[in-house]
C-alpha cells in the first residue's frame, strides 16, 4: 500500500464525515466500546428445512379430523408449519397449527432433547410485532396444537399434559413479574358454539439455564371432546427476539400419574453438530483439498441425555452421503451403563482416530465445490421411539458440510448481536489461507437493534496480517455500503463486493470501517467461539487494534475466487483479458429465461440480491447458454463465473 494513497483516503474520509454530517455525531458519542446485544430481529425461515431430513418413522395418527393419543413432540423434527403455512416433506409430523412460534436448536440450554419451540416478540415472518414502541408489552407468540380426540376418556382416565419449559436460555430472559408464559385449554359452548380459551397454568420463572417439568391434568368434561386443543402464549415485549421462552418434550397421554410417571428408556442427542472441520464450518474446496488431513477435526463431543430412569448401553457412529454414495463409520466402543436422568458427552473420533481409520472428506469427488450430508447417530434407544406412533428420531443429527468459495467460523445462526459504538470504528476477522487466492468480497449477516440502521454506511476493508493483528491495508475501497436486512429467509448473508479483486496469500483480515458511532449490529453466533484470537476491533480512525473480549463468532465471511487455476501474485493485464467474459441478453428479462454468452468454459453461480445461492452449474465450452429464471420473482440477480466476473440480471 502506498502511503500517499493511504493519506489521500484519510482526507477523503474526513471530507465525507463533514459532508454527510458524521463529524458532529462523532463528537457527541458516548464512550466508544465493543458490545454484545440481545437480538431484537431475526429474519427467519425455520431451521429444519436447511439441514433436516424426514424420518422413515412417519406416523399415521395425524390423519383424519383429529389426532389420537399419545400426542408427543420433542421438536427434534419439524412439526410446525413454516411461515407460509406449508410443511414440505414433514407433513406426517405436524402437531401444531400455523403460528408464530418457531423451532430452534441453539437458543435453549440443557434441553431434554435436541430442538425446542421458542416463543418471543417476533411474528411468524421473523419481524418484531412493534418495531416503534419498543417498550410496549403485549401478547406475542402462540403455539396451538392440532385438534386431539379425547372423547371416550373420563376424568379418572388420568389424562395429563406433560411439558418442559425454560426462560431465556442463550437469549434474552423474561423479566420477573412482567413477562409470562401461559397454557390455555379450549372449550366450546354446546349451544352457542362460542369458543373459550381458559388459562390453566402460567409462569414468570427466573430460571434461565434449566428446564422444569410440568404436569397439568385434563380431567374436565368440557375438554374431553373429539377436538380438544391446547395452546401456549407468551406476554412480554413486542420489540423482537426478547423475553424468550422455550418448550420441549411435550406429551399428552392417559394413565399418567405425576408422582409415579417415568420415561422408562430414552437416550437422545441434545446439542447440534455443525462441522467436522477443525476451525471452520465452511471453507473453499480448493483450500481444503490442498491439505485435507490438516483441516479435519480429531474428534468432537456429542452431547446427549439419558432421559429415562434406567441405565443403558449405547453405541454410535456417523455416515457420509455424497450425491447418493453413502459410507458408514461405526464405532466398536460403547458408552457402558449410562446412568439415568443424566446428561453426558460422547467422544466421536474423526481424524487422528485412535480406534481405527482416520476419516477425511474425499478430495477426489469434485474439482471446484462439494457438499457432504453428514449423519451423526447413536443407537436407537427409547420406548417412545419404538412404541409411540409418529415419533420422529431424536437419535441422529443431519448437517451439510459445504465447501464452496467462502470461509466461515459461525454455524449460520445468530443468538446475539455484536456492535461497535465508535465513529470510524473498525472490525476485522482473521482467516488463514492454505493457498494463494483472490478476495472478491465479504458476506455479512446484519440484524437491526431497536431501530433500523439500514441508512448507516460503512466501507469494506482488508488487511495484511501483522503478528496476529491487522497490519497494512491491502486495498482502498471508496464505495459506501449500508447494512442489508432480510425477512425472506433465516439468518441470510448479504454479499458486499470489493471495488477491485484483491490478490491474497497467507493470513488475512477482512471487515469494515463504520462511519458513525451507531452500532451496525453484526450477527453473533454464541455456539461457536472464534472471536478470541481471530476478531479484532479499533475504536476510531488511527486507533490501536484490540483483541475482542466477547465470546462467540461474528458473522463476517470472506468470499474468494477459490477455483482459479492460475496462481495470482499480482493482477496483470494478461490475467484479466484471458478470463472468461459474460454477456446477457435480453436484460432486463421479461420472459422465463435469458441467454448467456461466454468466451470460455467456466463454473457459474446465480445469486439473489440478498446473497442467497439460487443455481449453479458449469459451461463446458465457449458458446451461448440458456439461463432459466422461471419461478424466480421480479428483482435483481447476480450471475458470477469462477474467474470472478459477474453481471447483474434484472428480472421484470
Amino acid at each position: 500500500m502506498r502511503k500517499g494513497s493511504r493519506m489521500s483516503w484519510m482526507s477523503g474520509w474526513m471530507a465525507c464525515t463533514l459532508i454527510l454530517g458524521f463529524g458532529p455525531v462523532w463528537a457527541q458519542s458516548l464512550q466508544p466500546q465493543e458490545i454484545e446485544r440481545d437480538l431484537l430481529y431475526m429474519p427467519m425461515e425455520e431451521i429444519a428445512v436447511r439441514d433436516m431430513r424426514p424420518s422413515d418413522l412417519a406416523g399415521t395418527n395425524h390423519r383424519g379430523s383429529a389426532l389420537s393419543l399419545p400426542f408427543f413432540d420433542d421438536f427434534s423434527t419439524l412439526s410446525m408449519p413454516l411461515s407460509d403455512g406449508t410443511l414440505p416433506g414433514f407433513e406426517a409430523f405436524q402437531r401444531w397449527e400455523t403460528g408464530s412460534a418457531r423451532r430452534t436448536e441453539t437458543f435453549a440450554i440443557n434441553a431434554p432433547t435436541i430442538g425446542a419451540a421458542t416463543l418471543d416478540g417476533l411474528n411468524r415472518f421473523g419481524e418484531p410485532y412493534n418495531f416503534v414502541e419498543v417498550n410496549t408489552p403485549g401478547w406475542c407468540d402462540t403455539l396451538t396444537s392440532l385438534p386431539i380426540a379425547l372423547n371416550g376418556y373420563f376424568p379418572e382416565s388420568n389424562v395429563h399434559l406433560m411439558f418442559h419449559y425454560e426462560a431465556g436460555g442463550r437469549g434474552n430472559a423474561p423479566d420477573i413479574g412482567e413477562d409470562f408464559l401461559v397454557l390455555e385449554f379450549k372449550s366450546t359452548d354446546d349451544v352457542s358454539g362460542e369458543v373459550f380459551w381458559t388459562e390453566v397454568w402460567s409462569s414468570d420463572s427466573t430460571a434461565t439455564n434449566a428446564f422444569e417439568r410440568v404436569y397439568v391434568a385434563v380431567n374436565e368434561f368440557p375438554y374431553l371432546v373429539n377436538d380438544f386443543q391446547f395452546r401456549f402464549r407468551n406476554f412480554g415485549a413486542l420489540a423482537g427476539n426478547v423475553d424468550l421462552w422455550h418448550l420441549d418434550y411435550v406429551l399428552l397421554d392417559d394413565q399418567i400419574v405425576p408422582a409415579e410417571f417415568d420415561v422408562v428408556s430414552e437416550v437422545a442427542i441434545v446439542e447440534p453438530v455443525t462441522t467436522f472441520l477443525r476451525d471452520f464450518t465452511r471453507m473453499p474446496w480448493n483450500h481444503f483439498i490442498a491439505n485435507p488431513a490438516y483441516y479435519m477435526r480429531d474428534s468432537l463431543l456429542m452431547q446427549q441425555r439419558n432421559f429415562g430412569t434406567q441405565a443403558d448401553n449405547i453405541n454410535w457412529g456417523f455416515s457420509i452421503d455424497y450425491e447418493g454414495d453413502v459410507s458408514v463409520y461405526e464405532t466398536t466402543v460403547q458408552n457402558t451403563n449410562v446412568q439415568p436422568l443424566t446428561p453426558f458427552n460422547t467422544t466421536l473420533f474423526i481424524g487422528n482416530n485412535p480406534l481405527g481409520e482416520n476419516f477425511v472428506f474425499d478430495s477426489e469427488v469434485a474439482d471446484t465445490t462439494a457438499t457432504f450430508a453428514v449423519s451423526v447417530w447413536q443407537s436407537s434407544i427409547g420406548l417412545l421411539h419404538t412404541e409411540k406412533v409418529g415419533v420422529p428420531d431424536n437419535d441422529s443429527i443431519v448437517f451439510h458440510q459445504v465447501f464452496e468459495n467462502d470461509f466461515a467460523y459461525d454455524d449460520g445462526t445468530a443468538e446475539k448481536a455484536y456492535a461497535l459504538t465508535a465513529a470510524g470504528g473498525k472490525v476485522a476477522v482473521r482467516y488463514e489461507l492454505e493457498v494463494p487466492d483472490t478476495l472478491l468480497g465479504v458476506a455479512i449477516h446484519f440484524t437491526p437493534y431497536y431501530t433500523n440502521s439500514d441508512d448507516e454506511t460503512f466501507l469494506l476493508r482488508a488487511w495484511e496480517d501483522n503478528d496476529g493483528v491487522p497490519g497494512e491495508e491491502l486495498i482502498e475501497n471508496y464505495q459506501f455500503h449500508s447494512p442489508q436486512y432480510f425477512n425472506d429467509g433465516f439468518d441470510l448473508f448479504a454479499f458486499y463486493e470489493y471495488d477491485d479483486p484483491i490478490p491474497v496469500d497467507g493470513n488475512i483480515h477482512v471487515g469494515i470501517v463504520q462511519a458513525t458511532e451507531v452500532g451496525l449490529n453484526f450477527g453473533l453466533d454464541k455456539n461457536t467461539n472464534s472471536n478470541v484470537g481471530q476478531l479484532h476491533y479499533s475504536l476510531g480512525l488511527g486507533g490501536s487494534w484490540f483483541n475482542s473480549e466477547i465470546e462467540g463468532s461474528v458473522m463476517i465471511r470472506p468470499v474468494l475466487r477459490a477455483n482459479k487455476s492460475v496462481v495470482w501474485n499480482a493482477v496483470s493485464e494478461t490475467d484479466v483479458s484471458a478470463a472468461p467474459a459474460l454477456r446477457i441478453y435480453p436484460n432486463p428479462v421479461s420472459g422465463a429465461s435469458c441467454q448467456v454468452e461466454v468466451s470460455a468454459a467456466a463454473e457459474w453461480q446465480l445469486w439473489s440480491a440478498s446473497g442467497k445461492l439460487i443455481q449453479s452449474g458449469r459451461w463446458p465450452a465457449q458458446g451461448i447458454y440458456s439461463c432459466d429464471l422461471s419461478g424466480l420473482s421480479a428483482g435483481l440477480y447476480v450471475l458470477m463465473n469462477d474467474a470472478g466476473h459477474s453481471v447483474r440480471i434484472l428480472r421484470n
